[in-house]
């Protein structure tokens, strides 16, 4: 209860703010917001199984914070490409302020889907999610790994037709080498068998995804989006079909982070069960 009510009353007050538009403070809604819902999500964890990421990593849970902006920013730059997103503010502002405030905002990403997919694990756990091993071959990782870059390059040249492919080329390139340096790798739990990790990240993050999207619905600033062929049968502002996109979002999150802290020789056993 020590960080759950305290993230309650911090999601409820800035949801208010956000939604009823309230002058000054209202557009500053993101960063309180999100880790209102930090806190809740570990909170309700610690609560109901004894665990959560903040109380497993302590005050290097900051880090998490400072690794999840740099990353966004990576979507940040692709979407020059395909144009999938744009913000709406309520009034001008300079670009360093705008790269201010969206890097405190970008901050929130990585540490609200971690903290989530560890819930989702407790939650499933029981299920074990244990199938048939897959033996995953050299090749096969080479050939994931230049498919990802493939992926890239499609974006770029051909960017209306294969832009869903940002949420998909970088777990492609990433999780090769991350397959090498770490056990804890997605394709090594799927050639073990074991998909309890990567099921739970995937829901985990379609789960926060729900609360990014109904957020912002009501809220200034906002995003809108433009997608091409699939712009229908909207759940907020996001087309039903875009949600799909949260799937592979969550195992990005997760293989960026523990390659991170693999190639750091930090312990990266945080994220899972």
């Amino acid at each position: 209860m020590k960080i759950l009510l305290p993230g309650i009353v911090l999601v409820a007050i800035s949801w208010f703010v956000a939604w009823t538009h309230t002058p000054i403070i209202g557009e500053h809604y993101f960063f309180p917001l999100w880790l209102g819902y930090i806190l809740t999500i570990n909170g309700l964890n610690s609560w109901f199984f004894g665990d959560s990421l903040l109380k497993r990593m302590g005050w290097s849970f900051v880090l998490l914070f400072v690794l999840s902006a740099p990353m966004w920013w990576i979507f940040e730059y692709l979407n020059t490409i395909v144009h999938n997103w744009y913000y709406i503010f309520p009034h001008p502002i300079s670009n360093l302020e705008y790269f201010i405030r969206a890097s405190i905002s970008f901050s929130t990403v990585i540490p609200a889907v971690l903290s989530t997919g560890l819930m989702f694990q407790h939650i499933f756990k029981k299920f074990s999610f244990q199938f048939r091993p897959i033996k995953i071959s050299h090749p096969a990782l080479l050939f994931t790994m230049l498919l990802g870059v493939l992926c890239i390059h499609l974006v770029i040249f051909f960017p209306k037709e294969a832009f869903p492919l940002v949420w998909i080329a970088p777990v492609l390139f990433i999780e090769p080498i991350l397959y090498f340096k770490s056990k804890l790798s997605v394709l090594r739990f799927i050639e073990r068998g074991e998909w309890l990790v990567p099921i739970s990240f995937v829901t985990g993050t379609l789960f926060a995804g729900f609360w990014w999207e109904l957020w912002n619905f009501y809220s200034m600033p906002k995003w809108i989006y433009t997608v091409p062929y699939v712009d229908f049968w909207h759940i907020f502002e996001m087309p039903v079909l875009g949600y799909g996109g949260y799937l592979p979002f969550g195992l990005i999150l997760y293989s960026f982070t523990v390659l991170i802290y693999t190639l750091l020789k930090m312990r990266s056993n945080y994220f899972v069960l």
